[in-house]
């Protein structure tokens, strides 16, 4: 009987790290989910605000003012990691295309999964009204 005090206390330590990594590995998941969501907002956002800032507008988004749009939306993340493109197609101009795309270096916490780090990239389309 004695002997099986020293393996009760070995499987808790083994069974407790095992529940311990699952656990914060699903909350690793869950903060890659809502990375996901806030780069998608941060990108649909700045196409938004591209769009209804046309040449004809009056104040026309540049590059800047829209990549500043996407870190403002960008919530509860460090903008360090956030890249941020704009195109148009053919320009500015009302009835033309912008194409805002969003990338962000997500780094996990527990899991390598990259020896570097995951790239989240959301693109947005919209069409210029002004």
């Amino acid at each position: 009987m004695k002997g099986r005090r020293g393996s009760t206390m070995l499987e808790g330590a083994l069974v407790m790290t095992t529940f311990v990594l699952l656990l914060v590995g699903a909350m690793d998941f869950g903060r890659l989910g809502f990375t996901y969501n806030s780069v998608t907002y941060a990108a649909h956002q700045a196409a938004r605000f591209a769009a209804t800032n046309g040449s004809s507008s009056g104040h026309a988004a540049s590059v800047a003012t829209i990549q500043a749009n996407a870190d403002s939306n960008l919530v509860g993340l460090s903008s360090t990691g956030l890249t941020v493109s704009v195109t148009w197609t053919p320009n500015n101009n009302p009835g033309s295309q912008v194409q805002v795309v969003v990338s962000y270096s997500f780094r996990p916490l527990v899991v390598p999964i990259s020896s570097t780090s995951l790239t989240l990239k959301s693109t947005a389309v919209d069409v210029i009204t002004q």
